[in-house]
């Protein structure tokens, strides 16, 4: 997989789940459209939760902005961070699984850290 270092760890830190990849994908095909977390839901069939939660992520991160009534649009604080989700989603038109393993082997990612628990040590 071919992303610089920046947007590796843009994937890793900012994009928790392969549906929130799908959803920051949505949000950046048309950047001047107003998205309520309704629409959202709706146009990916996700849950409120998922929703809030990955949104919540993407304002922390920069990459969208929350508008008065609510509604949210895709909007970089700053130029790069667009070209480092350029980056992500062109990875994943052209190889889905291994930006798919880098979201699940990013640290503290909920669904590796299930995973790991099922792990046996050597000494145990």
């Amino acid at each position: 997989m071919v992303l610089s270092d920046d947007a590796l760890a843009l994937l890793r830190t900012s994009i928790r789940s392969v549906w929130a990849l799908e959803l920051l994908l949505l949000l950046r095909r048309d950047p001047a459209r107003d998205w309520s977390n309704d629409e959202l839901v709706r146009e990916l069939r996700g849950s409120e939760v998922v929703v809030q939660e990955a949104l919540a992520g993407f304002l922390g991160a920069g990459l969208v902005a929350a508008l008065a009534d609510g509604r949210h649009r895709y909007h970089p604080a700053v130029p790069v961070l667009d070209q480092w989700v350029g980056e992500i989603a062109q990875a994943y038109a052209s190889r889905p699984s291994a930006v798919i393993r880098e979201i699940f082997a990013a640290p503290g990612n909920k669904v590796q850290i299930f995973a790991d628990s099922f792990r046996f040590r050597l000494n145990d």
